[in-house]
């Protein structure tokens, strides 16, 4: 791969500019700042954007029948409803084992596939407001590539399964985690909630996901801190962009501002301010990268119809 430059056309700034001579010395983002306390906000509103997309891409691919047809008559496509909402008896039909007395979904099933959706919605939640706090680990102009990603992922799918197994035969084996008897004082409709919430056992699953996020960000460090250098890179380019059509010179911001969390807009004044050169990624993971990123704000848009108004809004 060769390098680029991030602006051809504009004049070489000082590497040394502002004492910092590499992008991993830009300082992380302290809990207790003003940055830090905008990052939590950050984090509030992008785990409710992983939560509806996440909630939707389950009810896209396990719930909705994809048909095509003409006049009355209707091919079924794609219809994954049965074939996950009673998945171990499918199972045992198909290893020929007796393990259910009927072909009706066992009861425990119901409660384990909700736990799983809620349990991966923790999991991306935690990898990502995680990567909010974390300062840039390794330089801008070493971008891996396709094997970098693609081999992180199932090991840090293996990694986030070590804890969540931990915790889940934890709470097999120990009653006490579902019945502690722990509850909120008070008869307000808050507390009714919070105590409805706690013995429902819903927060073994957040922990699972939790910890199993924070296992799962040691694998996907590398591709972590390049996925937030590329979009780094095109908010920087499109405030160049602006600044060279205006006659703009320098290493001012003037002709466009930076929006994002923190951590972005670090990373983004950093690039500005040293007009690094940085490697060419491939082609086709630019537009993976762009692809999912579009998906992504797509499904929590749709997330968000799905969980207010559409058929999974509280009733």
């Amino acid at each position: 791969m060769t390098a680029i430059p991030l602006e051809p056309d504009s004049e070489p700034v000082v590497q040394k500019k502002h004492g910092r001579k590499s992008s991993t010395d830009i300082p992380r983002i302290d809990l207790v700042s003003w940055p830090g306390a905008e990052s939590i906000l950050w984090a509030g509103v992008i785990a409710h954007l992983v939560k509806w997309a996440v909630s939707f891409a389950y009810f896209a691919l396990f719930q909705v029948r994809y048909a095509v047809g003409y006049g009355k008559t209707t091919f079924t496509v794609v219809y994954l409803k049965d074939a996950w909402d009673r998945l171990p008896v499918h199972i045992a039909n198909l290893l020929g084992e007796p393990w259910f007395q009927s072909q009706a979904e066992p009861l425990w099933w119901i409660t384990w596939r909700h736990d799983i959706r809620d349990v991966g919605i923790s999991v991306i939640a935690t990898i990502i407001v995680r990567f909010l706090f974390v300062k840039p680990k390794y330089p801008l102009a070493d971008a891996p590539g396709w094997k970098v990603y693609l081999t992180s992922v199932p090991l840090a799918i293996a990694l986030a399964l070590i804890p969540i197994a931990i915790v889940g035969v934890a709470a097999w084996k120990l009653p006490w985690l579902t019945q502690h008897g722990l509850h909120v004082g008070g008869s307000s409709a808050y507390a009714a909630e919070a105590n409805g919430w706690i013995e429902a056992g819903e927060w073994i699953t957040i922990l699972m996901g939790v910890l199993g996020g924070f296992a799962a960000s040691l694998a996907i460090q590398r591709v972590a801190d390049d996925v937030q250098w590329f979009f780094a890179e095109r908010s920087a380019g499109k405030i160049m962009d602006k600044r060279r059509r205006k006659g703009l010179t320098g290493i001012s911001l003037t002709g466009g501002r930076v929006i994002g969390t923190p951590a972005h807009r670090k990373r983004v004044h950093w690039i500005l301010d040293n007009r690094p050169e940085v490697t060419a990624r491939s082609p086709w993971l630019v537009r993976t990268l762009l692809g999912v990123g579009f998906l992504a704000t797509a499904f929590s848009i749709a997330g968000a119809w799905l969980n207010l108004a559409g058929p999974a809004k509280p009733k």
